[in-house]
């Protein structure tokens, strides 16, 4: 047989090594963590030059708005032309304009995007359907939509 010398020859290194891996997948984890809190936070940098002139233009416009102006009743929607509808489906028509939120982002209801930033693309087509769909009596009054503010009526 083999002399008990050779024998733990060979298996001392092999726990060894067993108990290094061991303690290197034990501590993988902690110290994964602890290298990517040593790491610089990446920086994120935005070329002005690559962002449409307009854009920015927007931006500091819609900036410059009290944002208090956003929930404002307006009667008159730029771009669209209500007196085209009866009284009753213009009526509608405003109602819904000052109750549904423009999706481009800017906090304004449609009405009030239009308002206040006649050069969104995102709201005078959305506006647009909503007058076509009023006209073609497809929308019709519903209970829990925003009312006319009193002053003026």
């Amino acid at each position: 047989m083999f002399p008990s010398r050779s024998v733990s020859s060979v298996v001392a290194p092999i726990v060894a090594f067993v108990l290094v891996l061991g303690a290197g997948i034990a501590f993988r984890e902690p110290l994964a963590s602890w290298w990517h809190q040593r790491q610089p936070a990446p920086t994120v940098s935005i070329d002005m030059n690559d962002l449409p002139e307009d854009a920015i233009e927007r931006a500091l416009r819609l900036a410059s708005v009290d944002s208090t102006r956003k929930n404002e009743w307006v009667e008159a929607v730029p771009g669209i032309e209500a007196s085209a509808l009866s009284a009753v489906h213009r009526e509608i028509f405003i109602r819904q304009a000052n109750a549904q939120r423009c999706s481009c982002g800017c906090g304004f209801t449609l009405a009030a995007c239009r308002a206040f930033d006649p050069s969104c693309e995102v709201s005078l087509p959305i506006v647009q359907a909503l007058f076509d769909s009023v006209s073609q009596g497809l929308i019709r009054p519903s209970a829990g939509l925003r009312e006319r503010p009193a002053g003026l009526r």
